[in-house]
């Protein structure tokens, strides 16, 4: 029988080879549909998936755990409305590879303000080496050549990756409380109308053709990605710590620059290569301690 340890590495395997194919499908969609508009859409699917799941697993009475409620809602506004507000917006003027590589910066991130300024999670010094060598993969990629001038897409997933860390820690203690399906669907069904809200404010509503063309794109994000995946993460992080977790998901990266090159036809860049060695080396030693060398 696994240990609750390996179902959480288990879970979050999965995760990162679902989450490895959000880059492309969202670089697809976004080239179609406005990003917010996109979000929001593909949110609303995984509110019918996770209504779905609750039916059959006769969870809806766990919507009257008000306990988990604040959990819940904090969860949905780190990550269901700032951080797919940002990372959807991002990926209209980015490329899959590169969003990809940046978004590695969650790793940091989280240790940053969960182990460092939260101390929610022991704290080693190897990881400051890891953390540091991160960043330096990361400003390969971020900082511009002397012809070019800063990609707005990349600042922006840069800046998403501020807001899981936080999410995470709230859905891990409403996790807690209630089953994984229930964090989820309060989260998308609570955002929404949010991210629809600030969409037609911000972006031309869509004509339906538009709409027509990227559905299947929005069914397989809201099923796959922000649905079942999101499952898988919710479980990974209930099982394990939340850098741990988020270290071994990066593992994506890679495949998602697989993916962007078979079915977007976008090469692997040596800027891309430079940016993403030291960033491994880094999230190795984050999901070390020092006594592993001792």
């Amino acid at each position: 029988m696994l240990s609750q340890h390996r179902k959480g590495e288990y879970s979050a395997y999965g995760t990162a080879i679902l989450w490895s194919l959000f880059p492309v499908v969202t670089v697809l969609t976004v080239s179609r549909l406005s990003p917010l508009f996109t979000a929001a859409v593909a949110t609303g699917c995984s509110a019918l998936f996770f209504a779905c799941i609750l039916f059959l697993r006769k969870h809806w009475s766990e919507l009257l755990m008000r306990a988990a409620w604040s959990d819940m809602l904090l969860a949905t506004l780190f990550i269901g409305i700032l951080f797919y507000g940002f990372v959807f917006v991002g990926y209209r003027f980015t490329s899959a590879g590169n969003g990809a590589v940046v978004s590695l910066m969650e790793v940091f991130f989280t240790f940053l303000i969960v182990n460092v300024f939260l101390r929610h999670e022991r704290l080693d010094p190897l990881h400051g080496l890891g953390a540091l060598l991160m960043v330096i993969g990361a400003l390969f990629v971020l900082l511009p050549h002397r012809t070019e001038s800063w990609n707005i897409g990349d600042l922006l997933i840069l800046l998403s990756t501020l807001f899981p860390p936080l999410g995470n820690m709230f859905a891990k203690r409403a996790r807690k409380l209630v089953s994984a399906e229930t964090v989820m669907f309060v989260r998308s069904v609570i955002a929404t109308p949010f991210l629809l809200s600030i969409a037609l404010v911000l972006e031309p509503v869509p004509s339906a053709s538009v709409l027509h063309s990227s559905l299947p794109y929005l069914l397989f994000s809201g099923i796959f990605l922000l649905g079942l995946s999101k499952i898988l993460w919710i479980e990974a992080i209930h099982r394990l710590p939340i850098t741990k977790t988020v270290a071994l998901t990066e593992i994506e990266v890679l495949l998602t620059l697989f993916f962007a090159y078979l079915l977007l036809g976008q090469p692997v860049t040596l800027k891309q290569i430079v940016g993403v060695l030291p960033m491994m080396v880094g999230l190795f030693l984050l999901t070390r301690t020092s006594n592993d060398f001792l």
